[in-house]
């Protein structure tokens, strides 16, 4: 009984319900533990999972100068149609001879001499007549070799025809008899027009009633109905610079065309043809018959 007293005594006394509740606190001791298990590097882990994923969109991009490499064949196309405009030159004549037209329109050519745009060269055209022009026909052959190659030999004999004639700004009209009447514009291109005269004073007005420019005339009766008819010949002739005149005229026929003396004018115009015999090209040479 002693012994236990004192062992009682040694333990601290009487053990009350409040010591004995304290030990308890010390089994808090885990709860440490259990604050060490959030740290775990599982959710570190998640993140490389993203980082994987930003190698994807990195992909993408690459596929974008693909696209624009395949556009790259697409503009080659198109230099081939430009390249196809220079096939066309064949109509190399019509063109020249339009342009020339054009620029003649700014330009008044001597009456007294007139070179033709064009100058035909035919192959294997002789060199000599057998029987060449007489009178002044003649003295223009003689005077210019190339005449033989633009209009050929002389066919037939000449003959006198009635003829009116005008002079414009730019070049000139000429009517003959005929048969048929014909009207030639003579255009200061160099290049000819042959029209059939159809005025007829009974029903055709004399003129258009225009007010040329000051020293200029309209050309009236079969003149000015092929000048007002054809915008062609107005352009390429201008305003006349005289009243028309008549006089007998004298043709001298050809292989490729012919000459006609114009005594009113003092000239003898030559006139190369196209096929056709309505248009080609034409020159003036100062001489009689």
């Amino acid at each position: 009984m002693i012994v236990c007293l004192l062992l009682l005594a040694a333990c601290g006394g009487t053990p009350t319900p409040q010591s004995v509740g304290r030990l308890p606190t010390l089994a808090q001791l885990p709860t440490v533990t259990a604050t060490l298990t959030p740290p775990p590097v599982t959710p570190s882990a998640t993140p490389t999972a993203s980082h994987t994923p930003t190698a994807v969109p990195s992909v993408t991009p690459t596929v974008t100068p693909s696209a624009t490499i395949t556009d790259t064949p697409s503009p080659t196309p198109t230099l081939t149609p430009t390249i196809t405009p220079t096939t066309p030159p064949p109509p190399d004549n019509d063109a020249l001879l339009s342009l020339l037209e054009l620029a003649a329109q700014a330009t008044i050519l001597p009456q007294n001499l007139i070179q033709p745009a064009l100058v035909p060269t035919t192959a294997g055209a002789p060199t000599s007549c057998p029987v060449p022009p007489s009178g002044g026909f003649g003295t223009a052959f003689a005077g210019d070799p190339t005449l033989i190659q633009l209009i050929g030999c002389p066919v037939g004999a000449t003959m006198p025809v009635s003829s009116a004639s005008q002079l414009f700004q730019q070049g000139g009209m000429f009517w003959l008899q005929g048969p048929p009447p014909v009207i030639y514009a003579l255009l200061g291109s160099g290049r000819f027009q042959r029209y059939d005269d159809t005025y007829n004073a009974a029903t055709d007005p004399f003129s258009g009633g225009e007010t040329p420019p000051s020293g200029l005339l309209e050309p009236v009766r079969g003149f000015g109905k092929v000048w007002r008819t054809y915008p062609a010949v107005r352009a390429g002739l201008g305003w006349a610079t005289a009243d028309e005149s008549g006089s007998t005229a004298t043709i001298q026929l050809s292989d490729r065309g012919q000459m006609v003396y114009l005594p009113q004018r003092g000239e003898i115009i030559i006139k190369a043809f196209d096929p056709g015999n309505v248009t080609g090209t034409w020159r003036a040479v100062a001489g009689s018959v």
